[in-house]
């Protein structure tokens, strides 16, 4: 037995909705997670009509990338978002749904794969961080050879020869 799809207007309306949700969440980012998950994996793809689909998820990525104060404004997000909901809709169209569990299947499918493929796309947006490419940060990263930076304050060279002409080198007492 096949799910019902909605109606195009119910769907639209359905999407407006919850793209306002997801701007009036913006508080709460898990919540906003959710909503955003929802808007671009089960509530905007729709067979043979990939245009809407593809707008609303576009506009659910910048919202998201809007909202967030920490998160790199790059597109990052929308192209992930436009890259699942089209994958989404293809396979909605190639493979109708029979039921529910192959629809919750296909969702959990689709929700580690939009997981990787936003945290790759907004990394590849966002370019190298200072702390490196490693999950870990700079802690991941091997040593430098030379370590005078935990070497005690006494034993350090002056920085004096470092800041030729700057204010702070009257601060920095030279070595004896």
């Amino acid at each position: 037995m096949r799910l019902p799809a909605p109606s195009a207007t119910r769907q639209q309306l359905l999407c407006a909705a919850t793209l306002g949700l997801i701007f009036l969440s913006a508080p709460f980012p898990w919540v906003q997670a959710i909503l955003h998950t929802t808007l671009v994996l089960a509530l905007a793809p729709r067979p043979g009509k990939p245009l809407p689909a593809a707008l609303w998820a576009v506009a659910a990525g910048w919202v998201v990338e809007g909202t967030l104060r920490l998160y790199p404004h790059m597109g990052g997000t929308a192209w992930a978002n436009l890259t699942l909901t089209l994958l989404a809709g293809g396979l909605a169209s190639r493979w109708p749904l029979e039921g529910l569990r192959t629809w919750l299947g296909r969702l959990a499918l689709l929700s580690l794969l939009h997981i990787l493929l936003l945290h790759g796309a907004v990394r590849l947006a966002a370019g190298p961080h200072p702390w490196g490419w490693s999950w870990l940060g700079g802690a991941a990263q091997p040593a430098p050879l030379g370590l005078g930076h935990l070497a005690p304050a006494a034993r350090r060279p002056a920085r004096a020869a470092l800041n030729y002409g700057s204010p702070a080198t009257a601060l920095v007492a030279p070595e004896a």
